[in-house]
């Protein structure tokens, strides 16, 4: 039996079955279009009737199954896979991407090294940094008040400041009541020029435990570290002094940068040797800088891993050694004076080394404001966007979306092919001065200048003799995040093929966020088999969930953990999980109603 035809004209294929691909590859893969198949050469396979639709008959001919759409999210995305150069959630591997970091210097343990940098201009940063390929600027700090500075000068100079300890609770005999102590987020504060924590040792000449969850590796930290939120935890005269004599280096000069450099830092102490975090992901959505002061620092650094719903994890202080995902690909040692640079959704682990003077060893991290990796962001957003730590970067509007969309308002993700054509044709005419099919740096830049682009109000921040520069640094990098062959231009097809990318990613972000609210595991595993198709190669669903998960699918399906998702775009949004274990602990208390 055959089913009725399908939007195109042509038989959706066996009825009760997955559509039929007619031009499938080895393997039943569509094949992708080539940069060189001519428009007419696509037109051509699209009579011969291999326009390629995704659905499950199955579900879609079962009445108010709204459920089963949701799961079966694959039929939903209405788009021609051979119009494009890639399929929507095809990503590289790290040797793909990294390539430069292949074939250079390895440490010990034989993980590649960050690229190196020495004196660059703002072009050669710019290409790096844009790629987002984890570098070190071997000279960064040179010439800087702050390089070589130990913990205990930055106490006597600041003693007013106060820091965080790192896995405090895990020293042993540590009392609450013994110090001068801050509460700030829920968390203790001591003060850098008295606090002791034997009660007898100066703070930066006493080294503490690290977490007892890291002796089962000697790569991971031994000892505790200390950070002093300089950014947002001083007042404004304190943070004066202690920003006058921070400094950019020469490449990044520009008041723009500058300006989000000084109002951005804090600093890290490091007393003794084995001081560090675990690995963790930052919820920064900008590339991050730790510049080393004094004392060798040891990284080790991870790509986050390929993403479905339920591969999501604790990216918090070693989440990922607990979740089983932990496999570096990078290990280097920075030296004083050296920084390193990574972009979101990099994993790290550090560990110092004690300076030769004995003295604290510091470092301050950072970010900037341009350029950003937006390339990286473009290679990886499938897997970024279900982070439990940056996935709200491009669950909002306003942050990594602007970047796709161009910031013309009124784009919404949608899963239908004559929606993304629709935004498509909205964007080269807003954006295309000259209607030739190419979006230039100057295109760009004029479009956000005017009053319809939303990125005209991010400007108000600056004044008005930065603004223009504002403007250029923003086109710069909307432009390279769509270019794919280096031009810095974006052609038709770039610009297709990222569309299509963000409203599947976005789509899928929606779809799942709405499977976890009501505790359907199985629609969940469902929705991503179906998304099969969209991606590189299958992907192997985990049997392990976080804690979290298997919480929440623990409640009957149905059970409806937050009343609205309103404002809720990713597992990085408000908190999610902690929000979710008090729904679940509610849910519990009144039976487990699915009304709730």
């Amino acid at each position: 039996a055959q089913a009725p035809s399908g939007p195109s004209g042509g038989a959706r294929g066996p009825a009760r079955g997955l559509g039929l691909c007619l031009a499938c590859g080895p393997g039943g893969w569509p094949p992708m279009r080539s940069r060189s198949q001519s428009p007419s050469h696509a037109r051509l396979r699209l009579l011969w009737g291999t326009r390629i639709w995704i659905w499950s008959l199955q579900l879609l001919d079962l009445p108010g199954a709204d459920a089963g759409r949701k799961a079966d999210l694959g039929s939903l995305i209405d788009v021609d896979l051979s119009s494009l150069s890639r399929r929507p959630l095809w990503e590289p591997t790290v040797q793909e991407y990294f390539p430069a970091q292949r074939g250079g210097a390895r440490d010990e343990n034989g993980l590649a090294s960050a690229v190196v940098l020495r004196n660059p201009s703002w072009e050669e940063f710019a290409y790096h940094a844009r790629k987002g390929y984890p570098i070190m600027v071997a000279d960064w700090g040179e010439g800087m008040q702050y390089n070589g500075w130990s913990g205990k000068k930055f106490a006597e100079t600041f003693p007013f400041g106060y820091m965080k300890a790192e896995y405090i609770s895990d020293m042993p005999g540590f009392k609450q009541k013994d110090h001068d102590i801050k509460i700030i987020d829920d968390e203790y504060r001591f003060n850098l020029g008295t606090f002791k924590p034997d009660k007898k040792t100066i703070w930066h000449n006493y080294s503490r435990p690290a977490s007892r969850r890291y002796q089962d590796d000697p790569l991971k930290p031994t000892t505790g570290p200390y950070v002093w939120h300089v950014k947002d935890e001083l007042t404004p005269e304190q943070q004066k002094l202690v920003q006058a004599r921070f400094e950019a280096p020469a490449f990044l000069q520009d008041p723009i940068n500058r300006a989000k450099m000084n109002a951005s830092f804090e600093i890290w102490f490091s007393p003794g040797s084995g001081a560090g975090a675990g690995a963790h992901n930052d919820g920064y959505c900008e590339s991050v800088v730790s510049l080393q002061l004094l004392g060798n620092k040891k990284w080790r650094k991870m790509l986050q891993p390929e993403m479905t719903f339920l591969h999501s994890y604790d990216e918090f202080d070693g989440g990922v050694y607990r979740a089983g995902y932990w496999k570096p690909d990078l290990g280097f040692t920075n030296s004083p004076g050296s920084a390193v640079i990574w972009p979101p959704g990099y994993l790290h682990e550090t560990k110092t080394e004690a300076p030769a003077s004995g003295e604290c060893g510091s470092a301050i991290t950072l970010q900037f404001a341009f350029p950003q990796p937006v390339q990286f962001l473009r290679a990886f957003l499938p897997r970024l966007a279900l982070s439990s730590e940056v996935g709200a970067c491009a669950g909002r509007q306003r942050s990594w979306s602007i970047y796709a969309t161009f910031s013309v308002p009124g784009i919404k993700p949608s899963p239908k092919e004559i929606d993304m054509k629709g935004q498509l044709q909205e964007i080269l005419r807003s954006v295309d001065g000259d209607g030739d099919g190419i979006i230039t740096v100057d295109e760009t830049r004029q479009f956000m200048k005017s009053s319809r682009s939303s990125v005209k109000s991010e400007a108000q921040q600056y004044s008005s003799d930065v603004k223009e520069l504002f403007f250029q640094l923003k086109a710069e990098d909307t432009v390279a995040y769509h270019d794919m062959d280096g031009d810095m231009a974006v052609s038709r097809q770039e610009l297709w093929d990222s569309l299509v990318q963000w409203n599947v990613v976005r789509v899928r972000m929606k779809t799942g966020l709405e499977l976890v609210n009501v505790a359907d595991r199985q629609g969940l595993e469902a929705m991503e088999r179906s998304l099969d198709r969209l991606r590189r190669r299958p992907i192997e669903l985990p049997e392990k969930l976080r804690p979290e998960l298997e919480d929440i699918f623990s409640l009957p399906k149905g059970s409806r953990i937050f009343k609205s998702l309103k404002g809720v775009h990713s597992f990085s949004d408000s908190e999610f999980f902690s929000r979710a274990m008090d729904r679940i602990d509610e849910l519990r208390n009144r039976g487990g109603r699915a009304d709730l």
